[in-house]
């Protein structure tokens, strides 16, 4: 073990990792231990390891004054790799190269896109050896780049790459690895921690005088080292009684600053310069060197006692010996070395750099540098390096003179804190902000921040309130706005849904948007539609809201995507399609944002536009279509650390899944709960609903979804649905109330599904009417031209049912017989066991399919492959869509076509969706 005393568990485990990825698969682990514990030992055995194995190794080492960096240390550690970027998909390779400054900065890239973006140019590296990533001190990382190296960590799998990390316990940072395999590094027991005691003098130590090193370090390695070194002979022996305390602790900080003022001067200058240089760049440290008179010379001496070494980076022994350079000089000198490493980031075309050694220099309040920083914040943001931008905002606020310029840049840090996903960094900041609040329009724009963090905390209802608290303080100086912040309100209100308390519902907002009209003169925008379309649904109902709805929906379609409210208003317009029932313009509207964030490459907008798509989809009962939709969704989530069950359960639900349903319904409802996200429970409802219709549970499925109906139903599609279970439970008062409100609506909209949903409605309610019949086929008619062959299929199957109880038999059979196609073509399980069940009694039994020996035992990630491989996608097309490597896609086909017992994507193709589960 190369001197590795005591570290067999960790060694063995290091060894499954490269293992792992020398046999084509992947491997991560996490170390985690104190300072001194022996992280960096193991890595460097581990690296030293994989050289015997022919492992390509990239290594990089962490400081911590570069965590302020955005993406810094995810630039070192692909550079070898640039040359591969014109492999990614265009969206990732722009937000790629804008990060790495080799592309203007249009717009800040979407972090997740960057990460993702990394995986593919780790995935596209050329050769076939496998890689050893590692990455020491890994919570000195900026948070740019830990975010990304832990989503590629999380999202490995068949890519011949292994991957450690050495973090310290103990530091009061967000945990950006949390959930990755770990493994922690104790200090060393008795045993161990003698024979290393032992190697390092020599075995001239006396065994009682190592029993007390031993006890009095805690047995800590780096403590045990230094103690020997910092010990006579004599007292290791036990002639002279060991000092009281063992010098440990704290006190090796104090050990290597005795060693390094031991030194020349200028050796100590240049290892101050080293500390304080965050690139690791030796041509930094030398053109340092030019101005503060030391050179490659005065190395040799700290060289030589382990204190640093100078190859292709500068890189220290220990952290501590950095620590203990830095911090052991006055505050002045590290002023002037700062000043000095700001004049060559300026010589090496580095502004942001210069910025941040100059505010580190400045010692008293400057305007001057805290312009440079906030230029540097604003340069970082447009970069996507939004957290480095924050530091930079709230360093500048810290250089400003008390008053207004400070407090608003606190507040801007603040944002931007919110931002990168710092709900903590945020908060602090907001709260030093708001010490600042002397009027409304401030208090407006703080409240507007509070918001933000309110929505990375997870509590939608929360950020509601403070929106509607913010467009108040607005309103009295910015009517504009007050009402774009309404429309924000608008949107966490909808995704608050049924979970939103009093004060922060969508008809709260709603009344506030009425009591903050527009002024005659100004210009209406698109969010101004869109806003007062919402208000008068939720004030005067869908009667009065569909003119201003289907305006509403008019002007974002003549929108281009350029605003940054874009999507914000295409979401809002696909809701408003929903509530008027309008599966054909939500089809349409869906699909085009799904477009256009695929082209953005925007993340949170590509996880509505597939939730939206994927409604479509279903509505229209191409169920395969609506499942890969929502298998996208699921899977971004996963890569974003969440979850997402909704989906999953209403493809259940259609597919007749009852036991599958019943879990995921319950995820669902606790997900919804954790996460403010009333919204989810109407879906739930609705596949509850479905699930009991499609089974004859007709009870139970019009109460599944009876209490939620009124104007702002976000499932009008099920209209129908109901008024058949209201029908055929016996509630026939309650049916005709859901046929008057089926009939304002095929009035708001008359699309055909809506129209064909009426005449079948009006076909149940007339019961033994003559006219029932002419109702079911004029149901039929409308729906043959709907998109979709989901309402097709059901108004053949309710006629069907009927003619075969008014004794018309053979008649009976031809529309039944149809349903039943249409529901097997489907994968909508239940209603076709229903339909089949129906032919039997009329004397024309079909063959039932076991939809348990059917299934295959595909994991969920093998059924999403398998999914889109048989939709005809290529490899790269489901990795990016699934957020994984092409390498990791091939491997999973690989699986499905054995466990399927296939040999081609043909195959595939023909095999029937629910073969997929």
């Amino acid at each position: 073990m190369g001197g590795l005393f005591g570290r067999g568990e960790e060694c063995g485990r290091l060894r499954e990792v490269l293992d792992h990825a020398g046999k084509g698969m992947s491997g991560v682990l996490m170390l985690r231990g104190a300072p001194g514990a022996g992280k960096s030992a193991l890595l460097d055995h581990v690296e030293a390891l994989a050289a015997t194995q022919e492992f390509e190794v990239m290594r990089f080492d962490a400081v911590e004054s570069e965590a302020e960096l955005g993406f810094a240390a995810l630039h070192q550690l692909l550079r070898p790799y640039v040359g591969q970027l014109e492999q990614l998909p265009s969206p990732q390779r722009d937000a790629l190269a804008r990060v790495f400054g080799l592309q203007e900065q249009t717009s800040a890239p979407d972090r997740f896109l960057v990460a993702l973006a990394a995986l593919g140019l780790l995935a596209a590296r050329p050769g076939t050896r496998p890689l050893l990533c590692l990455v020491d001190d890994a919570h000195w990382l900026d948070q740019e780049s830990a975010e990304a190296l832990s989503f590629i960590a999380r999202r490995l799998y068949a890519d011949s790459v292994a991957m450690v990390f050495a973090v310290r316990d103990g530091l009061d940072r967000p945990d950006r690895f949390a959930g990755l395999p770990t493994l922690a590094v104790p200090s060393l027991p008795l045993g161990p921690a003698t024979l290393l005691l032992e190697a390092v003098t020599s075995g001239s130590v006396d065994s009682d005088v190592c029993t007390t090193i031993v006890a009095s370090t805690g047995g800590n390695p780096l403590a045990l080292i230094e103690a020997a070194r910092e010990l006579s002979a004599d007292q290791l022996k036990g002639h002279v009684p060991l000092p009281d305390p063992v010098p440990v602790g704290q006190a090796l900080e104090r050990t290597y600053l005795r060693e390094v003022l031991t030194l020349p001067p200028m050796t100590r200058t240049l290892l101050l310069v080293a500390a304080a240089d965050s690139t690791g760049d030796p041509n930094v440290l030398w053109r340092a060197g030019t101005r503060l008179d030391f050179d490659a010379n005065d190395a040799a001496a700290a060289e030589e006692r382990n204190l640093l070494t100078i190859r292709n980076r500068v890189r220290f022994r220990h952290p501590l010996i950095r620590s203990a350079v830095y911090y052991g000089v006055p505050l002045a000198q590290r002023a002037t070395v700062h000043s000095v490493l700001a004049a060559v980031a300026a010589d090496l075309g580095a502004p942001d750099l210069r910025a941040w050694h100059l505010s580190v220099a400045a010692t008293d309040p400057d305007e001057t540098v805290a312009l440079e920083l906030e230029r540097a914040a604003e340069r970082s943001r447009a970069g996507g390096g939004w957290a480095a931008g924050s530091t930079l905002l709230a360093r500048a606020a810290a250089l400003s003179a008390p008053g207004a310029t400070r407090a608003r840049r606190l507040l801007r840090a603040a944002e931007t804190g919110a931002v990168s996903g710092l709900p903590g960094r945020a908060q602090e900041l907001l709260d030093e902000a708001v010490v600042y609040r002397d009027d409304r329009h401030y208090n407006g724009l703080a409240q507007r921040v509070q918001a933000r963090v309110h929505r990375l905390t997870g509590d939608p209802a929360a950020a509601t309130r403070a929106l509607l608290a913010a467009a108040r303080d607005l309103g009295a100086t910015d009517t504009r706005l007050a009402r774009d912040v309404l429309v924000e309100a608008l949107v966490q209100a909808q995704i608050s849904g049924s979970l939103a308390p009093r004060g922060a519902r969508r008809r709260d907002v709603a009344e506030a948007a009425r009591a903050l009209p527009l002024p005659s003169a100004a210009t209406p925008t698109t969010g101004d539609a869109v806003l007062d379309a919402d208000t008068a649904l939720h004030l005067e109902g869908l009667k009065t809201a569909a003119p201003e709805l289907r305006h509403a929906i008019a002007v974002v379609r003549t929108e281009e995507p350029v605003a940054p409210e874009f999507f914000q208003w295409l979401a809002a317009a696909c809701s408003h399609a929903t509530m008027l029932g309008d599966d054909n313009t939500l089809h349409e509207l869906a699909w085009r944002m799904e477009a256009e964030a695929r082209h953005q490459g925007a993340v949170i907008p590509m996880a509505l536009a597939l939730s939206h798509t994927a409604v479509a989809e279903m509505i229209a009962g191409r169920l395969a279509e609506c499942e890969r939709q929502f298998d996208r969704r699921a899977a971004l989530e996963e890569a974003r650390g969440s979850e997402f069950h909704l989906g999953a359960l209403l493809v259940a639900a259609w597919r007749g899944r009852s036991d599958l349903a019943d879990q995921l319904s319950e995820h669902v409802t606790q997900h919804a709960a954790r996460t403010g996200q009333g919204y989810q429970l109407i879906f739930r409802d609705y596949a509850r609903c479905v699930l009991a219709l499609g089974e004859g549970r007709y009870h139970e499925a019009y109460t599944a979804l009876a209490g939620r109906i009124d104007d702002t139903l976000q499932v009008k599609f099920a209209l129908a649905d109901l008024v058949e279970a209201a029908v055929r439970s016996g509630r026939n008062g309650e049916a005709r109330a859901l046929l008057a409100r089926l009939t304002d609506l095929a009035e708001a909209a008359p699309v055909p599904g809506t129209r064909g949903d009426l005449a079948r409605a009006r076909a149940l309610l007339a019961a033994g009417d003559p006219k029932a019949e002419a109702h079911y086929q004029e149901a039929i008619a409308r729906h043959e031209t709907a998109r979709g062959p989901a309402r097709r299929a059901r108004s053949h199957q309710v006629y069907g049912e009927w003619l075969r109880r008014e004794r018309r038999t053979k008649e009976a059979r031809h529309q039944l017989r149809i349903a039943h196609e249409l529901f097997d073509g489907m994968g909508a399980n239940a209603f076709a066991a229903r339909t089949a069940q129906e032919l039997s009694a009329a004397g024309d039994p079909v063959e039932s399919h076991d939809e348990a020996d059917r299934r295959s035992d595909l994991t969920p990630q093998e059924a999403r492959v398998a999914h889109l491989a048989a939709s005809g996608a290529t490899n790269a097309e489901i990795a990016s869509q699934l957020f994984l490597s092409v390498h990791t896609v091939d491997y999973h086909l690989r699986k499905v076509f054995r466990k399927l017992g296939i040999r081609s994507r043909r195959d595939l193709a023909e095999r029937r969706a629910p073969d997929l589960m």
